[in-house]
């Protein structure tokens, strides 16, 4: 039998073709992959937040630790907030309880500043305020109050809001607010976010974060991790933009270095709720004396030796900026207005060992550093007669005995 022949025109079977996942499938998928590496990365950040002891975790209620936000004058400090390095009194301030109002025969001198008046990495018993009040209660005035106003990163545009909302109420008989190097800076970052009278006086600075609403996005920490790192690049992108120098540290002691004239406008921008402060304590006849002090680079180049807060800053290591012009423009301007002024950087200079009077890892004082400060303010608060009968006022403070009694020193 003759097999049969294969017609030419069939077409020969093939395999099936494999079938495309659905688009919906694939887009479950990598929204799956997304997530799993979302949690991936978020598991390691829990593990270093635990390892930190709370490092990043902490950032998410910005207001239970010892700084909290403000609306009236950016930032402040917790009341009855107690850790191992302060503790704080209702009014949220690194002093003994203060009663309001003033008991009858106690003389009150408030203190405001920054970390250096707060007494950054100093024990209570060590910062030039407590210093301060032991001298002059020593020196005839054993009644005598000294309250510690100092905020970290505080400016005089907070330290002029700060008492005008709050510590007006301490009724003092003498304000001394001291003036930080760093003080420009935190002028320039702050004043962006203030509100000013027509009359330019300052009325408020609310912390930007105050003012943002509710998200719909997952609080997870690798999240805020990058929104904080976005936020800091924006502000140094703007900060850059504008040819201001608020953001970044490396520009935060610039107008102090040796070489870098100019400034002036800048620094009287900072300087000027300083005469709104003077304004507002003539009205209750109480003094204001600005006092002044130097960085450690301001005074010897082996002054805080430590590399990385020297190069955090763009100081340089063994480097010393002898330049007086900060202090010059402070004195000018005090003496403009009538204020009683004093500068410590030519007393530290010229001491034995200037690089003794800061920490060696740090750039606040040392506790050397601390009694020397307070001694040249004591100093200057009996020159001006405080506790007598030529203080102004007319009349002998109460408490204050005739160690005091001596000749103001007109500003």
């Amino acid at each position: 039998m003759t097999p049969p022949v294969a017609d030419s025109t069939t077409v020969p079977e093939t395999e099936p073709r494999a079938r495309r996942p659905p688009l919906l499938l694939l887009l479950f998928f990598a929204v799956g992959l997304l997530f799993t590496a979302i949690g991936i990365v978020e598991c390691g950040f829990i593990g270093y937040d635990w390892a930190s002891g709370g490092a990043l975790s902490g950032l998410r209620a910005p207001d239970l630790g010892r700084g909290v936000r403000s609306w009236t004058m950016h930032h402040a400090m917790r009341p009855g907030y107690s850790d191992s390095a302060a503790r704080l009194n209702s009014f949220g301030l690194r002093s003994p309880e203060v009663a309001v109002p003033k008991p009858a025969g106690t003389p009150r001198i408030l203190v405001l500043g920054d970390s250096f008046t707060f007494g950054f990495r100093a024990a209570e018993e060590d910062v030039f305020v407590r210093r301060l009040e032991n001298r002059l209660r020593a020196q005839g005035l054993p009644a005598l109050e000294v309250v510690n106003a100092g905020v970290v990163s505080y400016c005089p545009l907070l330290e002029y809001l700060q008492y005008k909302h709050q510590l007006h109420v301490l009724q003092p008989d003498l304000v001394i607010l001291n003036f930080d190097m760093s003080d420009v800076q935190d002028h320039l970052e702050y004043s962006r976010d203030g509100v000013w009278s027509d009359a330019g006086v300052p009325l408020y600075v609310t912390e930007p974060s105050l003012g943002k609403g509710a998200t719909a996005w997952p609080q997870l920490l690798s999240f805020q991790w990058v929104a904080r790192k976005f936020n800091a690049a924006t502000r140094r992108y703007q900060s850059a933009a504008e040819k201001s120098p608020f953001a970044r540290d490396l520009d935060r002691y610039l107008w102090t270095f040796d070489g870098n004239d100019g400034w002036e406008k800048e620094a009287a921008s900072t300087m000027a709720p300083i005469a709104e402060l003077s304004k507002l304590l003539q009205h209750d006849h109480i003094p204001l004396i600005v006092a002044t002090y130097p960085q450690p680079w301001q005074v010897a180049a082996n002054a805080t030796p430590y590399e990385p807060i020297r190069t955090q800053y763009g100081v340089g290591m063994n480097k010393v900026h002898l330049n007086d012009r900060p202090f010059k423009l402070l004195e000018r301007f005090t003496a403009e207005h009538g204020i009683p002024f004093m500068n410590a950087a030519p007393v530290f200079r010229a001491d034995a060992d200037p690089a003794s009077l800061f920490l060696q890892t740090d750039f606040h004082f040392s506790p050397r550093g601390n009694d020397l400060y307070a001694q040249l303010l004591a100093a200057r608060v009996t020159a001006m007669g405080f506790g007598s009968a030529s203080f102004p006022g007319g009349a002998p403070l109460p408490g204050a005995g005739s160690a005091t009694g001596r000749e103001p020193l007109r500003p």
